[in-house]
């Protein structure tokens, strides 16, 4: 995940046939993962529909986005492979009429496919994609993570002080989910480590 992101997201001037170079890098190949291509136009779709469907997903920085999308790719392929989890039309359909309930994100979405050419059915594969890591990242990870009363105890004694309440039964669920999350963000690391070990990934010059 510390790869830094290629040379090629940077705008170079112009080729020799006078395209500009913003509309060839559009179809840039970043990287092949495992015989899957993914391009510029890709990363930067993903990007903007991240923003529209999980604003609080904020990317901090473009060179930790790309390699998180190279990951997802990963998560994805395995979780296909593997058949761990199936993503009904139904799952997709609510979450589209969810963003319908939000006129602001609604206008945003209709933009964005006005602007990028994309159509309902990329949108929709895009969120079906997104639905598949997620619950892939549940049924293999997070379902076997358990947190017990005494490393939450533990947790509050340390951070009593930051935390600055007293130890009730809503503090104590927060810590539950806290650590959850924590064990859940390393054995995910493991998992994308362990994928990119076997894997065939390629990143073009």
């Amino acid at each position: 995940m510390q790869r830094a992101l290629l040379g090629v997201l940077s705008l170079c001037g112009m080729l020799l046939s006078g395209a500009p170079a913003a509309a060839v890098l559009l179809d840039k190949i970043l990287a092949v993962a495992n015989g899957e291509v993914l391009t510029l136009q890709d990363f930067e779709e993903h990007l903007a529909l991240r923003r529209i469907f999980q604003p609080g997903a904020f990317e901090v920085d473009r060179d930790g986005a790309f390699q998180r999308f190279v990951d997802q790719t990963l998560i994805r392929q395995e979780a296909l492979r593997t058949r761990i989890v199936e993503v009904e039309d139904a799952e997709v359909t609510q979450q589209l009429h969810a963003l319908e309930q939000q006129p602001a994100r609604r206008e945003e979405l209709a933009k964005l496919i006005q602007e990028r050419g994309l159509s309902l059915n990329q949108v929709r594969t895009w969120l079906r994609q997104q639905l598949m890591v997620q619950a892939f990242i549940d049924r293999r990870i997070r379902l076997f993570v358990r947190v017990s009363d005494g490393q939450i105890n533990q947790y509050y004694q340390q951070h009593q002080q930051a935390i600055g309440a007293p130890f009730s039964d809503a503090v104590r669920e927060q810590i539950r989910r806290l650590l959850i999350e924590q064990q859940v963000n390393m054995r995910l690391t493991d998992v994308v480590e362990e994928l990119r070990r076997k894997g065939n990934l390629d990143f073009p010059p």
